[in-house]
């Protein structure tokens, strides 16, 4: 289970749908895609029919961080592309992304430590143009 120190935490006081349009712009802005997204309260809604406050899963990446990465050890692509977690409710948006401390302790060979937390930080430089960090994550129940 991840801690506290294990994520980043940002908050956007918009609405989700706002809050997401933004995140994902603020990503481009910084030259990151994400290629790959999770509706995970569709998933639950249509796999178990339950209804949850609205989160997405964006799976960001740098192509050329990608083929850096693999390039030294195929392992890199399991930190390659990075999930932000994006949630919220009609006033307030949730941002969480992991903390360079978790990605470097967790057990990435040194050779491919580089791109993985190159990228982080380039998430993180991207939330912080449209969001405001949080000391704590919130983990709000929407």
């Amino acid at each position: 289970m991840l801690n506290g120190s294990a994520l980043v935490t940002f908050s956007i006081r918009e609405p989700y749908e706002t809050g997401l349009r933004l995140v994902r712009a603020a990503l481009m802005r910084h030259g990151l895609l994400a290629p790959a997204r999770l509706d995970v309260a569709l998933r639950i809604k249509q796999e178990l029919g339950v209804g949850v406050a609205p989160c997405t899963i964006l799976f960001v990446d740098d192509p050329t961080l990608l083929l850096e990465g693999i390039v030294f050890h195929r392992g890199a692509a399991l930190g390659i592309p990075q999930p932000v977690v994006v949630s919220g409710n009609d006033r307030y948006t949730e941002v969480l992304v992991r903390s360079a401390k978790s990605l470097v302790t967790g057990g990435f060979p040194a050779s491919v430590q580089d791109p993985i937390l190159q990228l982080q930080e380039r998430i993180v430089r991207s939330m912080e143009s449209v969001a405001e960090k949080e000391d704590a994550p919130m983990l709000v129940n929407f």
